[in-house]
C-alpha cells in the first residue's frame, strides 16, 4: 500500500564515493547531489527534512561499510527518498541509502540506438526531476537497445531533438566546440556535465548548452556520454552510423579522470571528505 510502490513516489540521486589512503570517505560533488535530491523531493511533495550534512554523513557511513566489506576503493552511493503512506507511521516518507562497489577500469566505448520512445513534454512529469517514475522510460529504451545489439539508447524530446541517454547526459563535438542539450530540452540537469564544463573552460574548449538536432548528431565529430556511473565514455556508433573519435571529448575525458585522481584540475571538482 506504500505510495512508493503503488504510485512510484520516490526520488533518488547517485554519487561517487572513494576510500582515500588516509581512511576517509571522499564524495564527489556530494553536496550538489544531496541538494538535488532534496529539491526533487520537494517537487514530488515528499517533505524530507534531514539536513544535507546528516545525509552526507550517512552516505559516507554506508560507503565505508561497502568498501571495507568488498576490499574495493570506489563505490556508487544511492540515497533514495520514498513515499510511505501507511497506517501507523510517524512520518509519510523514509530515506534509504545503498552503496555498490565499482571497478575502476576506464569505461569502454559504447554503441547506441536512437530510441523510438520520447521524453514527455515538459507539462507532463518533468524530466528535470530525478524521479523513479521517469526511469521506466529509460529502462524500456535500454532494454530495446540491448535486444537489438546496442549498449545503450539515446532519447529524443517531444520535438525530435536530443534529450539524453537512458541514464546519462550526452556531449556532442561538432565544428570545434562541445554541445550539450540544456535542461529545458528534456534532460536531467547533470552535475557531471557542470564539472566537465568547468574543465572545458580551463583548457580552452568552447562548451555550449544548445538544442541538438538529429542533423547535429549525424554530422558530429564525436559523441560521448557523461554521468556519475558513465564517467565520460565515447560513443562509436549511433544506429547504422559510425561516429568518429572526437579529439576535444577525448581531452575532456582524460582531464576529468585525471582530476578525480587528484591531478591538475582536481581543484575544479567539489569533494566532501568524511
Amino acid at each position: 500500500m506504500s505510495d512508493a510502490v503503488v504510485r512510484a513516489l520516490a526520488v533518488f540521486d547517485g554519487m561517487r564515493a572513494e576510500l582515500t589512503v588516509s581512511g576517509r570517505i571522499r564524495l564527489l560533488s556530494g553536496r550538489a547531489h544531496v541538494s538535488r535530491l532534496l529539491s526533487n523531493a520537494r517537487s514530488m511533495r515528499l517533505p524530507v527534512s534531514w539536513p544535507v550534512d546528516e545525509i552526507l554523513a550517512a552516505a559516507a557511513t554506508v560507503a565505508r561499510a561497502e568498501l571495507e566489506t568488498t576490499g574495493k576503493s570506489v563505490a556508487y552511493v544511492r540515497p533514495m527518498a520514498l513515499g510511505a503512506r501507511l497506517t501507523g507511521l510517524a512520518q509519510p516518507y523514509s530515506l534509504a541509502i545503498a552503496a555498490f562497489a565499482q571497478d575502476e577500469a576506464e569505461p569502454a566505448p559504447v554503441r547506441v540506438q536512437l530510441s523510438a520512445l520520447r521524453r514527455p513534454a515538459p507539462d507532463a512529469l518533468p524530466a528535470q526531476v530525478k524521479a523513479v517514475a521517469n526511469y521506466q522510460l529509460s529502462r524500456l529504451a535500454r532494454l530495446a537497445a540491448r535486444a537489438a545489439g546496442f549498449d545503450d539508447a539515446l532519447l529524443l524530446n517531444a520535438q525530435g531533438r536530443l534529450a539524453e541517454a537512458a541514464g546519462a547526459a550526452v556531449l556532442v563535438e561538432r565544428a570545434g566546440r562541445v554541445l550539450t542539450p540544456p535542461s529545458w530540452e528534456g534532460c536531467l540537469p547533470s552535475i557531471t556535465v557542470d564539472v566537465i564544463e568547468r574543465i572545458a573552460g580551463e583548457i580552452g574548449v568552447p562548451f555550449v548548452r544548445d538544442p541538438v538536432t538529429l542533423a547535429d548528431l549525424w554530422s558530429a565529430d564525436g559523441v560521448a556520454l557523461a554521468g556519475t556511473l558513465a564517467d565520460v565514455v565515447e560513443v562509436t556508433r549511433i544506429d547504422d552510423l559510425d561516429v568518429p573519435v572526437g579529439p576535444l571529448l577525448g581531452d575532456l575525458g582524460h582531464h576529468y579522470r585525471e582530476a578525480m585522481a587528484g591531478g591538475k584540475y582536481a581543484g575544479l571538482l567539489d569533494f566532501e571528505e568524511l
